[in-house]
């Protein structure tokens, strides 16, 4: 689709971040991603073995944390690697692909854990502030299309639902949910029709829309035939 070929920007490796953090200092305990290559127009052409690191924290994790995620302080005293070693990981993970590479998360807040980290480390910076411009916030992207009845961003969770994805692994898990996002990802772009369906309930519930175009929108939706005597009724009672 010409709409995802603009937003990759010419890459050709697509890289799905998530992280997971500390509950109040905001530090990355885990860094999960799956890698794929794509060609011109972004449909996936190789998928890559997925990638986890565990990350050591400065400060407490957080028993909310603990909870949804798993990860105790334990887990990172005997698995955890500093926030330099840990990019240094996913550098080396990416490898010779990496000036051609774009990286995509699933709302802002992971790039908002990364700086956060970075602020409460001595990690260099170069690689972050390389991510940072290399970045496609992929809800942002889809929430032209698809959004809830209130206009906002569906979760990882919902739009994986909406787009009929098999859910694998567990939620608050760093690599399973980047490898949902991929997943996802393969079913917008594979899946033209289910975006266009999405799309039109999201046009139903636009407010700032003239009122009888939305109230085409919403007989198109139900299946209904639009001719000129329905739209002109739809005008005509705008002024009752």
């Amino acid at each position: 689709m010409k709409i995802i070929e603009r937003a990759l920007r010419g890459a050709s490796t697509l890289v799905f971040l998530d992280l997971e953090a500390t509950q109040l200092s905001h530090e990355a305990i885990e860094i999960g991603a799956e890698m794929c290559e794509v060609d011109p127009q972004g449909n996936p052409r190789k998928s890559h073995p997925p990638f986890r690191v565990y990350v050591k924290a400065k400060h407490p994790i957080g028993r909310l944390v603990r909870t949804l995620t798993g990860i105790d302080e334990r887990l990172l005293k005997e698995e955890g690697t500093s926030f330099q070693r840990a990019l240094d990981a996913l550098k080396h993970y990416i490898g010779y692909r990496l000036d051609e590479t774009l990286f995509l998360t699933w709302g802002p807040s992971d790039i908002q854990i990364l700086e956060a980290t970075r602020k409460q480390s001595e990690a260099d910076d170069s690689f972050l502030r390389f991510l940072y411009r290399r970045h496609l916030d992929f809800q942002a992207f889809l929430k032209t299309y698809v959004q809830d009845g209130n206009g906002n961003p569906l979760s990882l969770h919902n739009a994986i639902l909406a787009f009929s994805v098999p859910f694998k692994g567990r939620e608050h898990d760093a690599t399973s949910d980047a490898m949902s996002l991929f997943r996802l990802y393969q079913a917008v772009i594979s899946s033209p029709d289910v975006l266009e369906r999405e799309y039109m309930k999201t046009l139903s519930h636009y407010r700032k829309l003239p009122l009888p175009l939305l109230r085409v929108l919403e007989a198109i939706q139900e299946g209904k035939t639009v001719d000129r005597p329905m739209w002109e009724l739809f005008v005509r009672e705008c002024f009752k």
